[in-house]
């Protein structure tokens, strides 16, 4: 298993740090991140005998968690079924496919505010009549805890991180990141960034055009008291800041990667002093026949003049209604910040 552990993470999220512009500025750079928490995962299962070899997994995903579930079960051998929504293009979809999982679509658009919840109902159906195994990434502690290696790695190499600035969907990622960054650098600030029409941070559930981030349902892995501030992009901004990271460091990634590298951008220019750390979590192939084809970004009508390259500073979340907005969160409980505003623009 420790071979396996080395081979798969070495061939599909090998830990780069990539120095970027300013000099305080720098990104952890994964092709596939949910290889980390998917390893760790089905790793932990079998040691501990939840996970048996005639186990069938099951997760609910439309991105790189069922990426990372179907190369690692591959790899040891077990039968896996994805139960996502159209996000999962045709050209993903028929790669996990070709590494033997089972994709199941509900049926919904990819924009309804009851997706997820519509993919777990039929999860669940699917569990009742065969008794598969369910990994539950939002749940799973093992998804925050395979974090600890990625951080590791980005102290040896970054050393002292003053701002982690990462996207917000699972928590696993952003909350995993920072428990074991905070064990050196306890005044370390969590940025977390979420898009509206996600109810992670006190917004009501909605249609949700960026995907990849945000969430319909509360995750067990989103630890709300660990985030200092928190940003919410819209899909415009987030896929102009794609290209953007395109243009001025040639690194070619999807717009989750996008959006954390203008808001850790922003950070850097304002605080030099500070040393910040971007999270990219995923490449560009999704998205070559969207975000980057002209042509589709024209037609949806996403275009650089529309989109806000400054956040506006809301003092209430249900005041983040569209384009890029941040709120001062503090390290405080979801009702904690819910139940006391001091103003709702």
């Amino acid at each position: 298993m420790a071979n396996m552990l080395s081979d798969v993470i070495g061939a599909h999220a090998p830990l780069k740090i990539v120095l970027l512009q300013p000099t305080n500025l720098a990104a952890i750079d994964f092709r596939i991140m949910k290889v980390f928490p998917a390893l760790n995962i089905i790793e932990t299962g079998l040691h501990n005998g939840d996970i048996g070899p005639n186990t069938t997994v099951v997760e609910t995903s439309s991105g790189t968690m069922a990426l990372g579930l179907a190369i690692v079960c591959m790899h040891v051998g077990l039968k896996l079924h994805i139960f996502g929504d159209r996000a999962i293009e045709p050209p993903l979809k028929r790669t996990l496919e070709e590494l033997g999982a089972e994709v199941h679509l509900v049926g919904a658009t990819a924009s309804d505010a009851n997706l997820q919840l519509l993919r777990k109902q039929a999860l669940l159906e699917f569990i009742d009549r065969t008794g598969a195994t369910w990994s539950r990434q939002y749940d799973n502690l093992g998804n925050r805890l395979a974090y600890a290696r990625p951080a590791e790695e980005a102290i040896r190499q970054f050393g002292q991180i003053d701002v982690l600035v990462a996207t917000v969907g699972s928590g696993g990622s952003s909350c995993g990141l920072a428990n074991y960054c905070r064990a050196f650098f306890p005044e370390m600030k969590l940025v977390g960034i979420d898009t509206f029409g996600s109810v992670l941070f006190g917004l009501p559930a909605g249609r949700r055009d960026l995907r990849g981030l945000g969430n319909s349902i509360l995750p067990g892995n989103l630890l709300h008291e660990a985030f200092d501030e928190v940003h919410w992009l819209g899909a415009n901004e987030a896929y102009q800041a794609a290209h953007r990271l395109h243009r001025e460091t040639s690194l070619k990634r999807g717009p989750t990667s996008g959006a954390a590298y203008i808001v850790a951008k922003w950070y850097a220019e304002r605080f030099p002093r500070s040393k910040v750390l971007a999270v990219f979590p995923d490449d560009s192939s999704r998205y070559e026949n969207s975000v980057y084809d002209p042509v589709w970004m024209y037609e949806h009508g996403y275009r650089s003049e529309l989109a806000r390259t400054e956040p506006v500073l809301v003092h209430y979340p249900l005041g983040a209604n569209r384009g890029w907005c941040r709120f001062d969160w503090s390290r405080r409980s979801l009702p904690a910040v819910m139940g006391s505003p001091h103003s709702v623009n």
